[in-house]
């Protein structure tokens, strides 16, 4: 499902350069880097069917981490069953692994295929 997510956002935002990341890498990287006006951020897609967000502890620790060091990621969750996207930043990453979808959120995209809304992330 997030394969198909990502092939969603790309095309909306098609000024926007991504990057998917291999997890070779290294374990709780995320699935893309985006690039727009030379600002970089880092993004981990989520697409669930109910509430729970399904993060990993070594997802957990990478974003936490570069929270504390000052340099925002994003979690970028879509609930299927009715499309609903919620932007959720690194700060954030602990409540949403623990409270799910219901955690409050850094953006709601509204409407829902407003995807030029998430060029925000940049500023």
């Amino acid at each position: 499902m997030e394969a198909k997510f990502y092939q969603e956002i790309k095309k909306n935002l098609s000024n926007v350069y991504f990057e998917r990341i291999e997890n070779r890498i290294g374990q709780g990287t995320p699935d893309l880097t985006a690039v727009y006006n030379k600002k970089e951020i880092w993004i981990e897609l989520k697409c669930i069917k109910l509430n729970k967000v399904n993060l990993s502890s070594f997802q957990i620790a990478w974003h936490y981490k570069r929270y504390l060091l000052g340099i925002r990621t994003y979690i970028i969750v879509k609930r299927v069953k009715d499309g609903l996207i919620k932007v959720y930043d690194n700060e954030k990453t602990l409540k949403l692994a623990k409270n799910g979808f219901n955690c409050p959120c850094f953006m709601v995209l509204e409407p829902r295929t407003k995807y030029q809304e998430l060029l925000k992330l940049f500023d």
